[in-house]
């Protein structure tokens, strides 16, 4: 009986690992293993279905470290950083560009919204801001190639950097996770002042004449109109930095801008583009 258990045990040390030396195995740059089937090699990613489901799943290759195959090749895309490095603020972050590729191209990150008005300080006001610095260098810079805030917050996305995990990390780890040799950072500080409310009014006459023989009588009827408006007024302050991938600032302004409308903020940061190095009033 002793020597069944034994020979049960070996086979059932046999059958798994045979199973095991089966399975790829996917090492990501944040330290997971995910062990399965790699189904497909393409550009910018794998396809990839764990063991014992059939789901396909989708990895990127910036966030692959290596992937040990189960016919023993292991092949390599990117090298894991030292997390002791001060630089390293996000261990699951990975440079894969080089200074060639990312030259002359700028990314725009997500502003930081300040205000004592919460609906102000959304993720979609900070969106909104940026498109709108995007679209003004799109509009006002030439011999820069601007990245499409969509690749930018994507890539962001798939490396867990939100605003508060930027702004712990320097701006050149940031310019080169993005891919581009500048990367604009900047500030919205939007504050609601209070509102004014103006009215109007208007009174018209209609007369009404009656005749009869012996005397004229006159009656009339008044009218009123009146009508209000009112509006929201803002103080807008912006700042923004622009830095290169070798951490370096080459563009740096604060200006309030002019004006009590909401939208101001969009004359103000039209301006600060047009002056900027690549701006067409520099």
């Amino acid at each position: 009986m002793k020597n069944l258990t034994i020979v049960f045990g070996l086979l059932f040390f046999l059958i798994t690992s045979v199973s095991q030396a089966q399975e790829d195995i996917v090492h990501m740059l944040n330290g997971d293993e995910k062990k399965g089937k790699v189904t497909a090699v393409k550009s910018d990613a794998i396809s990839f279905v764990y063991s014992g489901e059939d789901l396909e799943y989708e990895l990127k290759k910036q966030n692959i470290h290596k992937i040990d195959f189960a016919s023993g090749r292991t092949e390599v895309y990117n090298q894991v950083q030292n997390s002791s490095s001060p630089s390293n603020a996000n261990a699951n972050t990975a440079v894969t560009s080089t200074a060639a590729e990312r030259k002359n191209k700028i990314a725009v990150l997500p502003f930081k919204i300040i205000s004592n008005n919460a609906s102000l300080t959304s993720e979609g006001m900070m969106e909104e801001v940026q498109n709108t610095t995007a679209n003004s260098i799109r509009s006002n810079t030439s011999q820069v190639i601007l990245q499409d805030p969509s690749e930018t917050n994507a890539i962001l996305y798939e490396n867990n950097i939100g605003e508060a995990e930027a702004s712990k990390m320097r701006p050149a780890d940031i310019a080169q996770l993005l891919g581009v040799e500048f990367v604009v950072i900047g500030s919205a500080n939007i504050d609601y002042t209070g509102s004014n409310t103006y009215g109007s009014s208007r009174t018209t006459y209609k007369d009404k004449q009656e005749r009869d023989r012996d005397s004229r009588k006159s009656s009339g009827k008044e009218n009123t109109y009146s009508s209000s408006s009112s509006t929201e007024n803002y103080s807008t302050n912006i700042n923004l930095k622009i830095f290169n991938d070798e951490g370096r600032s080459v563009y740096s302004v604060d200006r309030t801008g002019i004006g009590t409308n909401l939208n101001k903020y969009e004359t103000t940061i039209s301006y600060l583009i047009k002056r900027s190095p690549w701006g067409s009033k520099r």
